[in-house]
């Protein structure tokens, strides 16, 4: 392990309550998989493992880097409150909207890691091979895999950009999938993802520009803005705040995945993304259950959702 990496693990180690520690457990390929990584928990122990040993450096580097901005309250994290009472249904939304949120997060990653000197012309040469592998030729029109052209090639543009490595050939190969990746990833990398707010804001706006993509493909969308609940960034004054000045309260299509109630979801008034799901106690009236809802304060709502929020200095 590169002694960078080591230093960033030592770094994870002084925060996480536990110990986190890697493993790698296939050979080298030749091929990056970017989602080939996987999280597993023993205890307080938490075991980072790679599948393949291809660009190891590279991607327990991105691993570490994404969980100390998440442990540091960096990065607004997504939560999955929601279920369609379909459990491979409910797997392929987490999987789908899972990528997006992490594309949005590896713009701040990857531009640490080309720093750190993590991203070597190897390293681009087995992103470029990772990406060919996994997808089928585009062959001019639109089919079942366009999603997950869409998503895979968006990631690699913002690797692409950042590193500056020569995706041209992604282009020519999927022309339908790159142009629509290319324009997504547009707002990502002239963001400022310096603080909580832009980070969030980036990925509310990526999650309505793949269903506007996937609309104008005449494709189903993933509405990932009701699905997913994205961690809130707040200040002092909204904390303060009435529910109703900062949040609407939606009926839900969909059943609160704790509760297995009817759902509701607080929408926020600025982007219209889930911030909290919440269902009615049984023994309470619905009027009275709103009204108490919509006049308690979101600081108090949150405690009592027991509910993380990043708070905006």
């Amino acid at each position: 392990m590169n002694p960078k990496i080591q230093t960033l693990l030592k770094a994870v180690n002084e925060v996480y309550p536990g110990t986190v520690m890697t493993r790698v457990s296939g050979a080298a390929t030749g091929e990056l998989h970017i989602d080939r990584v996987a999280q597993e928990v023993f205890e307080d122990r938490l075991l980072i493992e790679l599948a393949e040993g291809t660009e190891s450096d590279f991607l327990f580097g991105n691993e570490l880097l994404k969980m100390l901005l998440t442990l540091n309250g960096v990065t607004p994290q997504i939560f999955f409150a929601l279920t369609f009472m379909d459990e491979a249904l409910d797997q392929q939304m987490i999987q789908i909207t899972t990528r997006m949120h992490r594309t949005v997060v590896h713009a701040i990653t990857y531009r640490e890691l080309l720093q750190q000197g993590m991203i070597t012309e190897t390293t681009r040469q087995a992103y470029l091979a990772g990406v060919k592998s996994e997808l089928t030729s585009e062959v001019g029109k639109l089919d079942d895999e366009s999603l997950w052209r869409l998503l895979t090639l968006l990631d690699a543009h913002i690797f692409a950009e950042v590193s500056g490595a020569d995706f041209s050939e992604l282009a020519m190969l999927y022309p339908l999938a790159w142009t629509a990746a290319k324009k997504l990833a547009a707002p990502i990398l002239s963001a400022d993802l310096k603080q909580s707010r832009h980070i969030r804001r980036q990925i509310t706006t990526l999650f309505g520009g793949v269903d506007e993509v996937l609309t104008a493909w005449g494709k189903p969308t993933v509405n990932a803005k009701e699905y997913v609940t994205l961690t809130s960034v707040l200040s002092e004054r909204q904390l303060a705040l009435p529910v109703s000045q900062v949040f609407t309260i939606y009926h839900s299509e969909m059943i609160d995945f704790q509760t297995k109630k009817t759902a509701y979801v607080g929408l926020g008034q600025v982007d219209s993304q889930n911030s909290f799901v919440i269902s009615k106690p049984d023994d309470q009236d619905s009027a009275a259950f709103f009204k108490a809802l919509y006049q308690m304060t979101v600081g108090d709502l949150f405690k009592q959702l027991a509910l993380p929020y990043i708070h905006r200095q």
